[in-house]
C-alpha cells in the first residue's frame, strides 16, 4: 500500500513558538500514515522536544523522516557544531523510529562524518538556480556509497517537465522517498490542485516508484480542513 506522509515544514507559518513539536500536533491528525520532521534552522532543532504521547504516535507510524537544517554545515562554525547538530537529528532518529534524514547536496558533511552514524540519509535534487544537475547528482551519490535520493518533482519542474523522468529512471535504485508539490507560474512547493496539466504530466514517472511520498508545500492559510481536501486529492492522482 502506497505510505503518503506529510512534512510539518508544510505549516511552518502556523507556529510562533521556536518549538516546531507544536506542529506535530497538527500532522498527527491527518490522514497519512507518515511524518516528516522539518527543521529549516539549527535553532529548531535545538529547541524541539515531543512529549510522550507524540512519541508514541511516531513509533506507530509506517514512516518517519527528518529533513535535517537548510544549511547543516554553512551556517555550523566549524565540524564540532555539525556533529552537534548530527547529535541531535540521531537522538530524534532513535526516539521515534526515523527511517530517513535529508540533506541537501551542498550541505552534506565529509562522507567519515557520516559513516559515524547508524542512521538512513538521503540528498536531494535541488532547483536549477542551485546549479547541481544530474551528472554533479550521480557524482555526489558515487561519492557517498551508501546516500539515498530524496526525489523533489517540484524542483525538477525547473529544469525541464522531462526531469522528474529522467531522475526516476537514473537513480530509480537510489530513490528512497518523493517529495511532492506543485510548482506554478515559477514557484515551487505549491498546491497540486493549481498546477498545470503539464506539470501533472511530468510527475507521472513517480507512480512507478514504490517509495514514500512525501506533501511538503508551502501552506499559507491556517485551515486545517483545506489541509485534509489537499491530501484527499493528491491521493486520488495515484488512483
Amino acid at each position: 500500500m502506497r505510505i503518503f506522509s506529510f512534512a510539518i515544514g508544510n505549516i511552518w507559518r502556523w507556529g510562533a513558538n521556536i518549538n516546531r513539536a507544536e506542529l506535530v500536533s497538527y500532522a498527527q491528525k491527518l490522514d497519512v500514515s507518515g511524518v516528516e520532521i522539518t527543521f529549516a534552522k539549527k535553532e529548531e532543532l535545538y529547541n524541539f522536544k515531543l512529549n510522550k504521547k507524540q512519541i508514541k504516535r511516531f513509533r506507530e507510524l509506517d514512516y518517519v523522516s527528518i529533513h535535517a537544517p537548510f544549511r547543516l554545515v554553512r551556517r555550523a562554525g566549524d565540524e564540532k557544531e555539525v556533529l552537534k547538530q548530527l547529535d541531535y537529528i540521531e537522538y530524534f532518529y532513535k526516539k521515534i523510529n526515523a527511517q530517513n534524514v535529508i540533506i541537501h547536496p551542498n550541505e552534506l558533511p565529509k562522507p567519515g562524518i557520516l559513516r559515524r552514524y547508524k542512521m538512513k540519509f538521503s540528498t536531494e535534487n535541488l532547483p536549477k538556480r542551485r546549479h547541481i544537475d544530474i551528472r554533479k547528482l550521480a557524482a555526489i551519490l558515487k561519492k557517498y556509497k551508501n546516500l539515498g535520493l530524496c526525489l523533489d518533482v517540484a524542483h525538477a519542474y525547473y529544469w525541464s517537465k522531462y526531469e522528474t523522468g529522467r531522475l526516476a529512471r537514473k537513480f530509480k535504485n537510489k530513490v528512497t522517498q518523493v517529495h511532492f508539490s506543485g510548482n506554478y507560474k515559477k514557484k515551487d512547493h505549491v498546491s497540486l490542485r493549481i498546477v498545470s496539466k503539464e506539470f501533472l504530466r511530468s510527475i507521472q514517472p513517480v507512480k512507478g516508484l514504490n517509495v514514500p511520498i512525501v506533501i511538503e508545500e508551502d501552506i499559507k492559510v491556517k485551515d486545517i480542513k483545506w489541509v485534509e481536501k489537499e491530501i484527499k486529492y493528491i491521493k486520488s492522482l495515484f488512483g
